[in-house]
């Protein structure tokens, strides 16, 4: 079922000396000038007599006099390295000036579904805030641009897109972009992006290596949510009926495969077909799924993504037995909906939740809260059932996407360039991201978070998920 609702649903809740010389250019160990007369005076004596073993001393002496000026040494016994030219910053590339970088900072509305996800803007400029405040990006301030559009809204999102790229030829779009519509960045104006959203492997295939995610890699995460299920006896030997949303059809392949590599019968593989934020003609979809899996003697579903809303909500519709396993973690999806995950048999796997960070103090998580609401005056609700503005999760992807980019353009060098940031990429390797507890990039990998996903279980006094820890 094509629940783009759900999807922004789904965004709130998931709402980086050599040492110095002499400071003169004269050396110890040279000979002193002497002028022309001088020369011709203290020529050498013709080479069949003897110098005169006094001038030979005092000739010699300057070059081992005590009282010379000399370099200093190393321990080896060598002159230290002079101090290298400062680096002199230049407007190396589209948006990098001598002291700026302009980036583009995509903006979620989603006001007109009736969320209210706190001051996105406020948000963003507190981490762009901080990286400035630290000395910016080798010498270099961001300088964002910001421009909203609605999730749903492809019109509005390609807009934002032109508007960037031609009317304020930036450097690179920061931000979170469902779907495909990230792509007008790099396949429209060969621009680099970082995305805060999950991305299949065919939209980043398509990027020309132009396009990185904070998220985990999509088929890693599948893997994850397969070996996860099948340790808890929930795949090998199992009929499992598999829910995706349009937008993710083409994982249903890789889907089918890991599912069967692992044990598991796929009995159907459904897509959801209900038009685009039509809730009512989507769970009439998903309540035909749930007659169709208890004909087949189904014995779980398996809802990727997005689909697992709709699953949960159809089986307890139905007062069915059926075990829904999936990654459909966001509290908002089910309270806002109205389902109840405590009616339903659920294996649902996810990172550590960003509230377990946030009480246990790791993973940035805590900083990044304490540097929004210092700089802004804002509360960011962290805790607590059906807080008001749902303002944890976005704050957190905020300081996710800066960082990323940071950490890729720091790496980049002086001399910032497409090519040199795509490069620095390549050989970032590990390196500290908010919300996770390990983040890499490398060669042929543009997504960043590692993290394995692990049980949760949903928590009926606080309306949301916890870690079995």
């Amino acid at each position: 079922m094509r629940r783009w609702i759900l999807s922004i649903v789904v965004v709130l809740a998931l709402l980086a000396a050599a040492c110095g010389g002499s400071d003169d250019d004269e050396s110890g160990i040279d000979a002193p000038q002497v002028t022309t007369e001088e020369a011709e005076r203290e020529a050498p004596a013709p080479q069949d007599s003897e110098p005169d073993e006094a001038e030979t001393d005092a000739e010699s002496e300057p070059a081992g006099s005590e009282d010379a000026e000399s370099e200093p040494e190393s321990e080896g016994g060598q002159p230290e390295d002079p101090e290298p030219e400062p680096v002199v910053l230049t407007a190396s590339f589209r948006g990098v000036s001598e002291t700026e970088i302009k980036i583009g900072i995509g903006l979620v509305d989603v006001s007109d579904l009736g969320i209210d996800a706190g001051d996105a803007q406020a948000q963003w400029q507190a981490v762009v805030d901080r990286v400035n405040d630290a000395g910016g990006v080798n010498g270099r301030l961001l300088a964002p641009v910001f421009a909203s559009y609605s999730p749903v809204d492809n019109a509005a999102i390609e807009a934002v897109c032109v508007h960037l790229a031609e009317d304020e030829e930036v450097f690179a779009f920061v931000g979170l972009v469902l779907g495909e519509g990230v792509l007008c960045y790099p396949e429209l104006y060969g621009m680099l992006a970082v995305n805060t959203w999950e991305m299949a492997p065919d939209v980043i295939g398509r990027s020309g290596g132009l396009l990185f995610t904070t998220q985990g890699g999509i088929i890693g995460r599948i893997a994850s949510l397969v070996n996860a299920a099948d340790a808890d006896g929930q795949i090998d030997g199992q009929k499992i009926q598999i829910h995706v949303t349009a937008d993710d059809e083409s994982l249903l392949e890789p889907m089918h495969e890991l599912v069967e590599a692992a044990g598991g019968i796929v009995t159907r593989a459904l897509v959801g077909t209900a038009p685009r934020g039509d809730l009512p003609a989507a769970e009439a979809e998903t309540n035909i799924w749930i007659e169709r899996a208890e004909a087949d003697g189904v014995d779980a579903i398996l809802a990727f993504n997005t689909a697992g809303y709709g699953a949960v909500g159809g089986v307890e519709r139905a007062g069915s037995d059926l075990t829904v396993i999936t990654d459909s973690i966001n509290r908002a999806g089910y309270t806002d909906l109205g389902y109840d995950p405590s009616q339903v048999k659920l294996f649902a796997y996810g990172f550590p939740t960003l509230h377990d960070h946030y009480k246990a103090g790791t993973a940035g998580v805590p900083e990044c809260v304490e540097n929004y609401e210092s700089r802004s005056g804002n509360v960011v609700n962290v805790g607590g059932a059906n807080p008001r503005p749902t303002n944890f999760p976005p704050t957190i992807r905020a300081c996710r996407g800066i960082e990323l980019f940071v950490a890729i353009a720091t790496a980049a060098g002086p001399v910032l360039t497409q090519d040199s940031f795509i490069e620095a990429a390549r050989g970032l390797r590990s390196f500290d991201l908010t919300g996770t507890t390990s983040a890499s990039l490398g060669e042929g990998k543009y997504s960043a978070d590692n993290a394995p996903l692990v049980r949760l279980f949903w928590d009926s006094e606080i309306d949301d998920f916890v870690s079995g820890n």
